[in-house]
């Protein structure tokens, strides 16, 4: 009997096999660009962390020689 059901619905079997290969296609595809995006998210962060420091190294050097500025024109002055 499953034969007979084979025999008369061959391109039904043929389809539905060949849809949970598909399924099984997208969803890879699907979790690798997942695995991609975390990477991506995790190397932007790293760098959006760099980028913060090297804003605060900046800062800290802008107000060094703001200082220094400041220092010697009041040298100057006094002099």
């Amino acid at each position: 009997m499953p034969d007979t059901f084979v025999k008369n619905n061959l391109s039904i079997v043929i389809s539905f096999i060949v849809a949970v290969f598909g399924a099984g296609g997208i969803f890879a595809e699907f979790t690798a660009l997942k695995d991609e995006i975390h990477l991506v998210h995790e190397r932007l962060d790293e760098k959006i962390l760099v980028i913060t420091k090297l804003e605060d190294r900046i800062l800290t050097l802008e107000k060094q020689v703001e200082y220094e500025k400041g220092f010697l024109e009041a040298r100057k002055k006094n002099n």
